[in-house]
């Protein structure tokens, strides 16, 4: 066990944290009371940061390479244009106007810096560092080809990113479309296959960036062309 790795990556997702505490605060409404939905924010963090902290580094995946940002900004790019593509191009013209209002308005309400540190970082210490390092792990441990494993375990866990997002559709749109289900499987199957990549290739930091690249890049362009549709 890597305890000082576990250790940074418990506490960069901290901000992630705080800053969805106070979005669900919006959202989600519940019987559950703050404290406990804090409190299992901070055992999601303990546990995934070290389920990677063990696997990891067994399976060859790392924090920090020195092509990482590099790595990291490339991947996203063509992350963010193509997932423009999908939301612009296929979601939108499919929905109607009341559909969009409620999709933006949620995207507003969450705010940005609760999709760059809980998404960016969170999401992806969970499904990157946690989960992949760990079947990848498994899958090898068990005797099977290191190709196989790795590739059946970055599918694996990108439809397991995709799946954790379908009970927010309902947060989302009142009477939701199957096209807002096909787009946010397909949607975040491609975000975690780009986040997979540049895990492997170029580390934890690589996926993060990828991930925050993804929000800080749609936010404004998002932004402009809401307030554009909402000013006809």
């Amino acid at each position: 066990m890597d305890w000082i790795s576990w250790l940074f990556v418990a506490v960069i997702c901290l901000p992630g944290v705080y800053f969805m505490y106070h979005a669900e605060k919006i959202h989600v409404e519940d019987d559950i009371t703050d404290g406990q939905r804090l409190f299992a924010h901070l055992l999601t963090v303990i546990l995934f940061s070290g389920l990677g902290a063990f696997a990891a580094y067994r399976v060859g995946f790392y924090i920090y390479s020195n092509n990482a940002i590099i790595t990291g900004f490339l991947v996203g790019i063509v992350c963010s244009i193509i997932h423009f593509m999908m939301y612009y191009g296929y979601l939108k013209p499919k929905i109607s106007p009341n559909d969009y209002d409620e999709i933006e308005t949620h995207y507003r309400q969450t705010g940005i810096l609760t999709r760059v540190f809980y998404g960016g970082f969170l999401e992806e210490v969970i499904f990157r560092w946690g989960l992949l390092s760990l079947f990848v792990w498994i899958l090898q441990l068990v005797g099977l080809d290191n190709h196989f494993s790795l590739y059946t375990s970055v599918f694996v866990t990108s439809l397991l990113f995709a799946i954790v997002h379908i009970p927010s559709i309902k947060l989302v749109a009142t009477k939701p479309k199957k096209e807002i289900y096909v787009y946010t499987i397909v949607g975040n199957i491609w975000v975690g296959l780009c986040a997979s990549y540049a895990f492997i290739e170029s580390g934890l930091i690589a996926a993060i960036i990828v991930h925050i690249l993804f929000h800080l890049t749609w936010y404004p362009i998002q932004s402009f062309l809401y307030y554009r549709y909402k000013s006809r």
